[in-house]
């Protein structure tokens, strides 16, 4: 993989991570809403001081958009707060049923 679609993948990983769409990424380095939609789809390479906007933006060192080692394509992001709602709810579910089941089984045996 190559410095420009390492960048590339960097950069949606990251966008990512801090819940970015295209269009706020762009409106926060000061950009048109699909400036960072080229870079990520197209052959576009920003500039350096908007390379440093960018990870300004994304809360992020420079060098991390650049990292071939550990690259995250293919990676996906990870939302600890949302898996951990989702099993919650899941396991309450399947307990309350549990509870009313063995209750009904045991008030009928009574």
């Amino acid at each position: 993989m190559g410095v420009r679609e390492t960048f590339k993948e960097n950069l949606k990983y990251w966008r990512g991570k801090a819940n970015l769409t295209q269009e706020q990424l762009s409106e926060k380095i000061g950009y048109g809403g699909g400036y960072i939609s080229e870079i990520e789809s197209r052959d576009i390479f920003p500039k350096p001081e908007t390379i440093d906007a960018i990870a300004d933006a994304l809360k992020i060192s420079p060098a991390q958009l650049f990292e071939s080692q550990g690259c995250p394509k293919n990676t996906i992001v990870f939302d600890r707060e949302k898996f951990v709602q989702e099993i919650s709810s899941g396991l309450y579910e399947k307990l309350n049923a549990s509870m009313l089941d063995y209750f009904d089984s045991s008030v009928g045996k009574m």
